[in-house]
């Protein structure tokens, strides 16, 4: 019965109402809080590893570049003038005393930090100063117990690095404690990241109540709300009846289903776009790859927005270029995103620049009637090849930066109205945040990898630049392959780009090859041979440790670039190492970035032969044509034999 005498219907609707928008916007705003305290403990929690791992290389580096020292310094002491120039070896020296020198203020300086409860890097501050910790406060004393006698063995390495006996002791003194040294930063970075987890969970704790709290007011709200609201339009609409106003045959009210089903149909939908998008934040939360969570987004609100294919291009080259690099499609568009992803467009002669300068999104109706009479682009041909009818288009800003574009399409033309652009401005907030968590996550992971990867060659310096070649090299491999009957379901657009940027850490291994044997000039003995050939084994050892920590954190990064690792060096007929795998047993991966790294080997200077010209490579590797290499993919790289002479071209070029 309607209670509420004092009050019109009008005025009960929009006080009903009000409180509706409040609670769902607060539920909302609740929401997309823990959202971003996911995103901020995730980029928290990358800081304090990533510091905290730093301090555990710069032991290492402390104790190889004393060694080094050591060993150089030996040499010197012996010097006959043979081989490396006695000038070449005290540079050597005073290199790696400045690298020393470098990696011991940065230690003292971050231990320093981190006894005060503070980690720094890059300008960004973690604190954890209100920590308490029997267990840290116990290591930072054992730490301090063996670190003067460090620091000092350093010094000595520094200050009399000639003086051969105090340079033994002071570099003995420095493996003995390593270890220790090594153990002691890595139970201190358990402890601080378990302190991080644990009161970053208390907060997502909070706001998980709230919000269930707020869920829950929601629910007895509506049903007080179906109480003040819709019994007395009822009761309006029969007094109406009754009195012929209208012949609306409303009879007492009953809780039926049917009575219901407009009203009930309009809340559900809405309880559902609210449950979808919060599904939407928990798996942002989950710490998915992107394009996972591209594709749970395309399936999520189909149901209320009329979309058949969702695309992403993301800006390129400084600002220059943009490039179509995710993409999710319905049965409607089966061959679009193979065709659309890798496009890359200049920014300037696109109306894309407008959308990105403006900041505003952009509606297009009927796609047809938009491109008549210009000159239509690759990519515009493609979409209307491929059905596209209508689109909506948003800038993605991070910081009032843009960073790429998000298309939002269908197979119809005139389907889009004004609040499909509301709703889709929040679907396309959650996919900026995810994008920039998951570029984030990866390009710093991979990064720091291929950082040491980079290292590796630089050991050498006529392999520099060994990894940008072998990796394109790597790419154009893939992308010609993928064109081909028999590899096109298999590598698409996400698997190019993995290789490309995965292909560099073929031989990251080798950073366990001692210098004399990784720079011999001469050919290796049978026992270095031996040596040599564990770098595969080695780095896919590191990447699958690497990739074990991600996968506590819930996503894997480093397959590929294990396969690569391991398997870059087996041959076809089953003689390469290090497991003798043969024909497809070894992972495709492996097979073409086998072929780039040798072709690229072959037409590389090297200290232990010249370059060998382009004809007489490409000869060598039909020779070994199912002996070393796959057959199927030897005939695809001389099917394309000409595009891969004008890269190697444009190569030499750049190298006179």
């Amino acid at each position: 019965m309607y209670t509420q005498k004092n009050k019109s219907i009008l005025r009960l609707y929009r006080e009903q109402l009000a409180i509706i928008v409040i609670l769902l916007t607060s539920a909302i705003i609740v929401f997309f809080s823990l959202l971003m305290v996911n995103i901020h403990r995730n980029h928290q929690g990358t800081i304090l590893s990533n510091s905290l791992s730093e301090q555990i290389t710069l032991t290492q580096i402390m104790a190889k570049d004393s060694n080094r020292v050591f060993e150089i310094e030996s040499l010197l002491q012996v010097y006959n003038g043979n081989g490396e120039s006695k000038e070449s070896l005290q540079n050597k020296v005073n290199e790696t005393l400045e690298d020393l020198k470098q990696a011991e203020n940065s230690y003292i300086k971050q231990y320093n930090l981190i006894k005060q409860g503070y980690i720094v890097q890059d300008n960004a501050i973690v604190s954890f100063k209100g920590m308490h910790n029997d267990n840290l406060n116990n290591i930072f004393i054992r730490h301090d117990k063996i670190w003067p006698q460090y620091y000092e063995s350093i010094n000595i390495v520094f200050n009399n690095k000639s003086n051969l006996t105090e340079l033994l002791k002071a570099t003995r003194y420095i493996n003995e404690n390593n270890q220790m040294l090594l153990d002691y930063n890595e139970k201190m970075a358990n402890l601080i990241k378990e302190y991080d987890n644990n009161k970053t969970q208390v907060y997502i704790n909070i706001l998980t109540a709230v919000g269930i709290l707020i869920l829950i007011i929601l629910a007895v709200f509506m049903t007080n709300t179906y109480i003040n609201l819709f019994l007395p339009m009822n009761q309006f609409y029969r007094g109406m009846t009754n009195i012929g106003i209208n012949d609306l045959n409303v009879a007492i009210p009953k809780f039926k289903r049917e009575e219901l089903k407009p009203v009930f149909y309009e809340v559900q939908t809405v309880f559902d776009k609210l449950k979808s998008l919060i599904n939407i934040i928990e798996d942002l939360s989950k710490n998915l790859p992107f394009k996972d969570i591209l594709d749970k987004i395309f399936n999520s609100f189909q149901e209320y927005v009329p979309y058949t294919y969702i695309g992403v291009a993301l800006i390129e080259d400084d600002g220059q270029f943009i490039k179509a690099s995710y993409a999710s499609a319905g049965k409607e568009h089966e061959n679009l995103s193979k065709r659309m992803l890798g496009i890359k467009a200049k920014i300037i002669s696109t109306s894309l620049h407008k959308i990105l300068k403006d900041k505003k999104a952009r509606l297009i109706n009927d796609l047809e009637e938009y491109v008549k009479g210009k000159n239509i682009r690759e990519y515009n041909k493609i979409l209307l090849e491929e059905g596209i009818k209508s689109s909506i288009t948003f800038p993605l800003i991070n910081n009032d930066k843009p960073i790429g574009i998000i298309f939002f399409s269908s197979n119809q033309k005139n389907i889009y109205k004004k609040e499909h652009i509301e709703f889709l401005k929040i679907v396309a907030n959650s996919i900026m945040l995810s994008l920039e968590e998951d570029i984030l996550i990866e390009d710093m992971v991979v990064s720091s990898t291929l950082a040491l990867a980079v290292l590796t060659e630089e050991r050498d310096p006529e392999t520099g630049e060994h990894l940008d070649r072998m990796k394109i090299y790597s790419r154009m491999l893939a992308e010609y392959l993928s064109k081909e009957d028999k590899y096109k379901d298999t590598i698409d657009m996400t698997y190019i780009n993995s290789i490309e940027r995965f292909s560099p850490l073929h031989d990251i291994g080798k950073v366990a090859i001692r210098d004399d044997i990784l720079l011999k000039p001469g050919k290796l003995t049978e026992e270095e041979f031996k040596i040599m050939k564990t770098h595969t084994t080695y780095g896919g050892k590191v990447l699958r440790l690497a990739d074990e920590n991600l996968m506590k954190k819930g996503r894997s990064v480093f397959k590929m670039a294990i396969e690569i690792a391991e398997g870059h060096h087996e041959w076809w007929n089953g003689t390469g190492y290090p497991y003798g795998r043969n024909g497809e047993e070894i992972p495709l991966s492996a097979r073409i970035v086998s072929i780039a790294d040798v072709f690229d080997a072959l037409t590389s200077k090297r200290p232990y032969k010249k370059a060998f010209s382009f004809e007489d490579s490409i000869e060598i590797i039909a020779q070994d044509t199912g002996k070393h290499f796959d057959p199927y993919i030897t005939e695809v790289f001389f099917k394309n034999i000409d595009k891969f002479r004008v890269r190697y071209k444009r190569f030499n070029r750049h190298h006179q």
